[in-house]
């Protein structure tokens, strides 16, 4: 492997990482302004209701999380299905609270059902976030997996390039 493929085997790398960190981030804030955004206009119980929904919706959003890195640790796929899982979601759970939002002809019933779908979503995508986050802070096997065959196979280009400049003196 050249020094250049591994530059750039090296960036792609970082800035994959780097940018789903930052991606995790601004879903974790964008979770804290909606709550402080219906704080602000409908009070503190509504708030609450929504906050126990952000709740439900981040529990299942570990479990996800958690299902997703086994199977990909085993079945030797992408990692990249978390952040495409949660573009998803987040587009999906717009799209249901929309129709829920329009379909339903009682202003305040569809004002709810419009927050209480948000507020899963949001919650799913925020947990996915949330446990992704954690697991990669403290370096977790089923995140760092392919971080450790890379770090092997550096090694040995190491070990061939010290010999290669051995035969070359």
């Amino acid at each position: 492997m050249s020094s250049t493929s591994k530059e750039e085997k090296a960036k792609s790398l970082f800035e994959s990482r780097l940018m789903s960190i930052l991606l995790m981030i601004c879903l974790m804030i964008m979770c804290a302004l909606f709550i402080v955004i219906i704080w602000t206009t409908s009070g503190k119980d509504s708030a609450l209701t929504v906050i126990m929904y952000m709740g439900i919706g981040i529990g299942g959003g570990v479990i996800i999380t958690l299902i997703i890195l086994l199977i990909s640790r085993r079945q030797k796929l992408s990692r990249n299905i978390l952040l495409y899982l949660t573009g998803g979601i987040l587009i999906l759970s717009l799209v249901i609270s929309l129709i829920l939002k329009f379909s339903i002809p009682d202003p305040e019933l569809s004002s709810w059902a419009f927050l209480d779908a948000s507020s899963v979503g949001l919650g799913l995508t925020t947990g996915i976030a949330i446990f992704y986050l954690i697991l990669a802070m403290f370096n977790s096997k089923l995140i760092a997996k392919e971080k450790e065959k890379g770090q092997i196979e550096n090694k040995e280009d190491l070990k061939f390039d010290e010999n290669q400049a051995e035969i070359n003196k």
